[in-house]
């Protein structure tokens, strides 16, 4: 599965690293993260789930002991897969994406927003959740459109990518997640930035079909893998907790752009 990590990567728009400049050490950052006590956490609000495979076939090296005949086979179906790439990984994203939407569970951005408020709020935080457009981009200059901060807290911008990805087409579709993470203070200059992946090995496809079939537990190995980055997610960008602190016991609120 790591294989596939770099094209699902560039796939996204995700960054290779937060910034081209060196960033403070990781307890003076932190300790100016941790120091932010409202915060505003924009999140993609449209799940958007894609389903992609590296073209070709695992076994086309193997393709010389079927001889001269067997070699322009495989070679034929090798190019033949990648050419098509592109038309089928939209083909298959918009489809796996209908199905799901049709379970009627709870969009995945949005319970990972959620439990990621949550885990702010137990630091004494104050948090409101606004939805927004996904963020397009590299990570450095991450920005969500028709966004205007609110008054008076920092903004934590988090974009979400859910996939089921095989590294060739002969391979199983395996989950991966990646969240990004973008901290800016009420001036909207940027604190920290973070990446963090999570690939799983369950549930395992080997065909599309069954993945399509199956796109209720499909979405439910998603689901895990977002919620093993919460804790990650939180640690990465504000570091360990310190001693309790006094804050807003307010709960936390989900806007729309145009509620303010």
């Amino acid at each position: 599965m790591k294989t596939l990590v770099s094209l699902l990567i560039s796939a996204a728009l995700l960054a290779g690293c937060a910034t081209s400049t060196p960033e403070p050490a990781p307890q003076v950052r932190h300790d100016a993260t941790r120091s932010i006590t409202k915060i505003e956490l924009v999140y993609n609000e449209q799940d958007q789930l894609s389903v992609m495979d590296g073209g070709g076939s695992a076994i086309m090296g193997w393709a010389g002991i079927f001889g001269p005949v067997g070699t322009l086979v495989a070679l034929g179906v090798e190019v033949g897969t990648r050419v098509t790439l592109a038309s089928r990984i939209e083909r298959r994203s918009k489809e796996f994406t209908a199905a799901v939407k049709g379970s009627g569970a709870m969009p995945l951005n949005r319970q990972f927003a959620e439990q990621l408020a949550a885990r702010l709020r137990t630091g004494g935080r104050e948090v409101k959740l606004t939805p927004a457009a996904r963020m397009d981009g590299e990570l450095a200059q991450m920005q969500a459109a028709g966004f205007e901060p609110t008054p008076g807290y920092s903004t934590l911008l988090v974009r979400v990518t859910t996939t089921y990805g095989a590294p060739d087409m002969t391979s199983s579709f395996k989950p991966f997640v990646a969240i990004e993470q973008s901290l800016q203070d009420e001036q909207q200059g940027v604190l920290h930035q973070t990446t963090h992946t999570s690939d799983l090995e369950e549930p395992a496809y080997l065909a599309y079909d069954g993945l399509l079939q199956d796109s209720a537990r499909a979405q439910d190995g998603l689901r895990q893998g977002l919620s093993r980055i919460v804790q990650p997610a939180y640690a990465g960008m504000f570091g360990e907790d310190g001693p309790p602190r006094l804050g807003s016991a307010e709960t936390t609120r989900t806007a729309s752009l145009d509620a303010r």
